[in-house]
């Protein structure tokens, strides 16, 4: 008898060691597939925010240009300011800074991995660092074009109450045949050109977008080299097909 109680008894522990190991092996099953889970949730956070980010500097690099442009001409027309000389040409092109634009980027998937639970897998790495970088600079960008836009749009403001920009529009807006089929001519036109080129608030208007040089410009090269970092880290936490 007591043969076979130790017998029951070594039976019993073995089936209880082998019951244990089953739930240890099942817990640790479903935990490889959680993980496994939660890491395909995360690339697929990832990559919608890689997506957005290639979204942005496309719309970084055309707003580059067109500010490059706005500020050539603008660099032009400020050097007659200093000169004290005019050309029709350069205030006509000049007239570009009063052009305002936006950077709206694309926040869609980023807002989505801040609501959700896999943020805290990338805390204290370098692709949670750089983006938050980005998205401060995008801030920046904002604020910045924002100053810049209001500058513009109050002294717009003004000189459309003190100075009759009636052939200027005409000019730049009219068919130029039907332009030329008026009684207006081309001297009438220029002497409009400089009476606006003497403006104080033209004037400070072009000096205001040469220094989008370093207050807009500088931001947007920033923000894409910083894009460009991140979507480089999440590729390689990403597999890239």
């Amino acid at each position: 008898m007591e043969n076979k109680t130790g017998k029951y008894f070594k039976y019993a522990i073995g089936e209880i060691v082998l019951v244990v190991i089953g739930i240890l092996i099942a817990l640790q099953i479903n935990n490889w597939n959680e993980e496994k889970k939660g890491k395909e949730e995360l690339n697929q956070y990832l990559s919608s925010l890689k997506e957005n980010i290639k979204e942005d500097i496309q719309v970084l690099d055309s707003l580059v240009k067109r500010r490059e442009i706005i500020i050539k001409n603008s660099k032009k027309e400020q050097n007659n300011f200093l000169n004290k000389t005019f050309y029709f040409d350069d205030t006509r092109y000049a007239l570009m800074s009063y052009l305002d634009f936006y950077f709206q980027p694309n926040t869609s998937a980023y807002d989505a991995l801040k609501n959700s639970p896999y943020l805290g897998k990338i805390n204290g790495t370098n692709l949670n660092n750089l983006i938050i970088d980005y998205y401060s600079k995008t801030y920046q960008i904002k604020e910045a074009e924002k100053s810049y836009n209001e500058f513009v749009e109050n002294l717009e403001a003004k000189m459309a109450y003190d100075t009759d920009r009636t052939l200027m529009m005409a000019y730049i807006f009219m068919d130029p045949q039907k332009l030329r089929s008026t009684k207006t001519t081309q001297e009438e036109i220029e002497n409009v050109f400089k009476d606006i080129h003497n403006t104080v608030a033209f004037r400070n208007i072009v000096s205001q977008a040469v220094a989008q040089e370093r207050t807009i410009l500088n931001p947007y090269k920033r923000a894409k080299i910083i894009g460009l970092k991140i979507i480089s880290e999440i590729d390689k936490i990403v597999d890239v097909k």
